[in-house]
């Protein structure tokens, strides 16, 4: 089934900036009967800061394996610089997509504290950037800056909805996201053309839930794989691109417009709205059937967290029943496994959950 923009709830961002009441929309597109996504359009500079970054994502790939081997980084758990052929899924490296890694806004977020980042590494780990490339520093840092700062006009909405259904919830989404939280993590997405042998199958991204308290995506870029040309629109529609599971249970493709900026709802929300927001498992497929030309797939995601040390846990009142009402446990690790709820129901420190999660999908991917 795929989705159009008229199942998707497309917000102006002339709205955000204004303060409209926007409630009503965010609880369609995030709240228990939503998709989860919702897109903004009317960003000033998106295409613009898109039409730059995205083609690094396939001239990365294109660099020899000895220069993006110098910047991986293991003691980083390979979320900082390149990363490819790391992750594992079903029991072989997942060599479907290669990744950048990088702190769009903070180069050193531990701001020089060893101990952070020996203990986060994950989130507190000091950015690299490739030589080779010199200008892909700032076009992904101008991306980067303009997905977040979007991003905060859009929290300040859904905290605003989760208050009037919880006043003691407050601001708590934007505090710990944007006011206490230096932890982002932006990923420059190339996503390989698939093998003329590959299974039909076989997926770019494996169902997941995002932890974060909102993920803000820049919309793909499909490319020729040979060339780096791009592909027309007519050669990658109907198939390929996100997927999202319904809460239905339902496989929706969602495709959003080309001039929005797509914000996934992620996990953490969920945990500090006390399941008034609701996060949604979704994958990445390639193009179905056989291609003339091999066609790949470049994309930039923004994941905003709160702090690596901060606690998360619902509103004063409301239990973690709410949290895990709608929780999926067949397509992803359950979030009630992963959050390790103590018996006085006390917050949870996000940065621990963060590990327990890596943990827990690589389980059951393995």
């Amino acid at each position: 089934m795929a989705s159009t923009s008229s199942d998707v709830v497309i917000l102006n961002y002339a709205d955000l900036v204004e303060g409209k009441d926007l409630s009503a929309e965010i609880a369609k597109a995030y709240g228990p009967g939503g998709l989860g996504i919702c897109g903004v359009k009317g960003v000033p500079g998106l295409q613009e800061a898109r039409k730059k970054l995205l083609p690094f994502a396939y001239q990365l790939s294109q660099l020899g394996f000895e220069t993006l081997a110098s910047y991986e980084r293991p003691e980083a758990t390979y979320c900082i610089g390149w990363s490819h052929g790391k992750e594992m899924f079903k029991g072989k490296a997942d060599m479907a997509k290669g990744s950048f890694y990088a702190n769009p806004l903070w180069d050193d977020p531990a701001e020089g504290n060893e101990e952070v980042r020996k203990k986060y590494p994950y989130g507190a780990s000091k950015n690299v950037w490739v030589k080779e490339l010199p200008a892909m520093e700032g076009a992904f840092k101008e991306t980067g800056r303009l997905v977040y700062d979007t991003a905060e006009l859009l929290v300040k909405h859904c905290d605003k909805l989760v208050q009037s259904r919880h006043p003691s919830h407050g601001s708590r989404l934007h505090e710990l996201a944007f006011t206490k939280s230096k932890m982002l993590a932006g990923r420059l997405l190339h996503y390989f053309a698939p093998s003329a042998d590959a299974s039909p199958d076989e997926n770019w991204c494996g169902w997941h839930n995002d932890n974060s308290v909102i993920t803000g995506l820049v919309p793909a870029l499909w490319l020729y794989e040979d060339t780096g040309e791009e592909a027309p629109a007519s050669a990658v529609s109907g198939s390929g691109g996100l997927y999202i599971q319904g809460r239905d249970r339902s496989v929706i493709r969602v495709s959003l417009p080309p001039d929005c900026l797509g914000f996934q709802i992620g996990e953490a929300s969920q945990i500090l709205s006390g399941g008034v927001l609701v996060a949604t498992p979704h994958q990445v497929r390639p193009l179905a059937g056989k291609q003339e030309r091999p066609i790949c797939r470049e994309t930039f995601a923004l994941f905003i967290e709160p702090q690596w040390d901060a606690p998360i846990g619902p509103p004063e009142g409301v239990g973690y029943d709410s949290v895990l009402k709608e929780e999926e446990s067949e397509l992803i690790p359950p979030l009630s496994k992963r959050l390790k709820i103590t018996k006085d129901a006390a917050p949870v420190i996000f940065g621990e959950y963060l590990g327990d999660s890596f943990k827990e999908y690589y389980n059951l991917n393995n």
